[in-house]
């Protein structure tokens, strides 16, 4: 194949490549493993957060943390689990998959008295992080590093920065 023909093939991947499975921090080292399915942001969501986050804080730590959760929340398609087999399965509560940073989630994760009576999904994902900045960043790290490059292996980037 020509150098041609491989940089076609792979303009063809990374245009096929809409998702990607990202393991929770915290649910990533023994079975059962969380992993959360995100897809590919458009600008203008990016933008519309960013102007609500500007509105709602200055505090700019604050800013970078909000940014993060509320891209997990606006990409998320689903959670999925991988009993060790290697194999990820729909993550489901009372019968059906969960996709979303809600209720639900909490519910099913066990959680769910953490939260005030309306939970706001940025609520749901911060206690599925255990409100812990540090496991939110590195999680928004491999997102981030994937919307750059959809071909990046986020297990293999994952596995080499241990």
């Amino acid at each position: 194949m020509s150098p041609l023909e491989q940089l076609q093939a792979k303009h063809r991947e990374l245009a096929n490549t809409r998702h990607v499975d990202i393991p929770v921090p915290g649910y990533d080292k023994q079975p059962p493993l969380l992993f959360v399915r995100y897809r590919l942001l458009e600008g203008t969501e990016i933008s519309r957060m960013g102007d609500k986050i500007r509105r709602e804080t200055k505090d700019k730590w604050q800013r970078q943390i909000f940014a993060a959760v509320d891209t997990f929340i606006a990409a998320c398609k689903g959670f999925y689990v991988d009993a060790g087999d290697g194999a990820r399965q729909e993550l489901k509560y009372e019968g059906e998959h969960l996709t979303n940073y809600d209720i639900r989630l909490a519910e099913a994760m066990g959680f769910r008295d953490e939260l005030p009576e309306q939970p706001t999904a940025r609520a749901v994902a911060f206690s599925l992080f255990n409100s812990n900045d540090a496991a939110i960043a590195q999680h928004n790290a491999l997102l981030n590093m994937w919307f750059a490059d959809t071909s990046l292996d986020v297990q293999a980037e994952l596995m080499g920065n241990l």
